[in-house]
């Protein structure tokens, strides 16, 4: 009998469109097919660890989406020294409900990416407290404080590797799917000024780097998510209608792409 191929899941970062990650889980669970190795930057880090810690989606899902409230509460703690929030909260919050895990826990391989901001290099956890290295990827510059490990400086993995497709092949992935949440979807509505068009200046830029980032996958998962967008209140991201809109546009754009995924399969 042929031997299984092993199938790699790479988390990209995009903050609050992360929800998508939740809904690509969600359709390779409902078509049966099982995730052997993941990797994650930022938002993407977060999901990824929950998935490796529990193997279960749904406890994800009443985490970030039942508890809103407690979750805007992780953002008032503004005490940092190299950001405006020291972040205490949130990896206090973040050791609890991934039940105080390390690497060697995990029920599925994981590896997370934040960035050195003196190299300006990735930087892979391979091993340590889970909860810890999803705080450091998901350090966004100016927001967060800066993680300190190892006597490097770490932020946002989404700077240096925002779909770390890389991690899971050399951890020994056959088939590798990017879930890329910068996509040209993103440019899907129209600039209505100033503001506007900052943020689309950025856009452009994390578009780009994903696009290096997914060059070695074999699938390309990129939910349209142009749709978050049209909340200008940080509070709507965490509701949940927002929330379960943006899963389903994950699961959506994996579900296309299923019979792709099984013809690599076999």
């Amino acid at each position: 009998m042929p031997k299984r191929k092993k199938i790699g899941l790479a988390l990209g970062s995009g903050a609050y469109r992360g929800f998508a990650h939740i809904g690509v889980i969600r359709s390779l669970e409902k078509h049966d097919i099982a995730i052997d190795y993941l990797s994650g930057a930022s938002i993407g880090a977060w999901v990824a660890a929950y998935y490796a810690v529990f193997g279960d989606i749904t406890v994800l899902e009443r985490n970030l989406i039942d508890n809103h409230k407690e979750n805007l509460s992780l953002l008032l703690d503004f005490r940092g020294r190299t950001g405006l929030i020291s972040g205490q909260k949130f990896v206090a919050y973040l050791e609890k409900k991934l039940n105080y895990s390390s690497f060697a826990d995990l029920k599925i391989p994981l590896q997370i990416v934040a960035t050195d901001l003196a190299t300006a290099d990735p930087y892979v956890f391979k091993s340590g407290s889970v909860a810890e290295a999803v705080r450091a990827s998901t350090a966004i510059p100016l927001v967060f404080q800066a993680w300190e490990q190892n006597k490097k400086f770490l932020v946002d993995g989404g700077m240096s590797n925002p779909v770390p497709v890389n991690l899971v092949r050399k951890m020994g992935a056959d088939i590798v799917i990017g879930v890329n949440l910068y996509n040209s979807q993103e440019f899907a509505n129209p600039l209505t000024g100033v503001t506007d068009t900052v943020t689309r200046g950025t856009l452009i830029l994390l578009r780009n780097l994903s696009r290096v980032s997914i060059s070695d996958a074999d699938l390309v998962v990129e939910p349209n998510m142009s749709f978050w967008q049209k909340h200008s209140s940080l509070s709507k991201y965490f509701t949940k209608a927002t929330a379960e809109a943006m899963i389903k546009a994950g699961e959506k754009a994996m579900d296309k792409l299923i019979p792709a995924l099984k013809k690599l399969i076999s």
